[in-house]
């Protein structure tokens, strides 16, 4: 009884173990091996760097000149509001514009305006303000001058001079005999030795008609057309100046 019951008690589960070991090991081979461990260390290989298809550095360069001009146009533009800047009068002068001063008649109605430059008995040639014209004389009907309306101030006569050891003091009366209005009028007198050296010069500006321009300055130096003025100048003498002769000269200005 006792053999039967140590038969029964054999040692079947050094078998069944085995059997497990066996069975984890040919569950293994179906998988995939896991893939290696990167070195953190190694460095990661780069394509090389090609010459680019454009210059970059002048691309910048030029992107950052036409930034730069935008934000100065964008700046004038707040600061006037669009605008225009102040063109400097010097500069206008410089700029040549023809004068009309002739107005040519044709036969066939045609009206020429410009300065005749040159002239003969076949015909004239015209400075206009798009170029030179040639006309032939027979075609023409008449010839005016066509002077624009501008100021022109004179003396109605010659100053009265007051002559004192140490001054002279002038007196005298100017008129505007133009047909548009003078501005800032100014008389200028020069004092002569009998050798025509200058000796002394000095002016004096009307007391006129009282004139607001657009601008905003405000005169009362302005002669409208046909009006005179009185002008009153007293100059100071040096010790041994000697007054031969004297001269005078008028000055203004055209503003709106």
């Amino acid at each position: 009884m006792s053999q039967e019951k140590d038969s029964l008690f054999a040692d079947p589960p050094l078998n069944v173990q085995n059997n497990e070991v066996q069975s984890l090991a040919d569950s293994s081979k179906g998988k995939e091996p896991l893939p290696d461990i990167r070195n953190i260390n190694e460095k990661a290989e780069k394509l090389e760097l090609g010459n680019p298809f454009f210059e970059l550095k002048s691309s910048i360069n030029t992107l950052t000149k036409q930034m730069d001009s935008l934000k100065k146009v964008i700046s004038i533009y707040e600061k006037g509001k669009g605008s225009m800047p102040t063109i400097d009068e010097d500069l206008l002068n410089l700029i040549k514009i023809p004068q009309l001063r002739h107005r040519i008649e044709l036969q066939n109605g045609t009206i020429v305006n410009g300065e005749i430059i040159n002239e003969n008995e076949l015909g004239i040639i015209v400075q206009t303000s798009i170029g030179q014209l040639s006309i032939e004389r027979d075609r023409i009907i008449e010839i005016t001058e066509d002077i624009s309306p501008s100021a022109k101030v004179e003396l109605v006569k010659d100053p009265f001079v007051n002559a004192y050891p140490d001054k002279e003091e002038i007196t005298g009366l100017i008129k505007n005999i133009g047909s548009k209005r003078a501005d800032f009028v100014r008389v200028i007198v020069n004092l002569w030795s009998p050798t025509t050296e200058l000796i002394h010069q000095d002016s004096v500006f009307i007391s006129g008609a009282n004139q607001k321009y657009f601008s905003g300055i405000q005169s009362d130096t302005a002669l409208e057309p046909g009006s005179t003025s009185k002008f009153r100048l007293v100059i100071p003498l040096s010790e041994g100046d000697e007054i031969s002769y004297r001269t005078y000269q008028i000055r203004w200005e055209a503003y709106k």
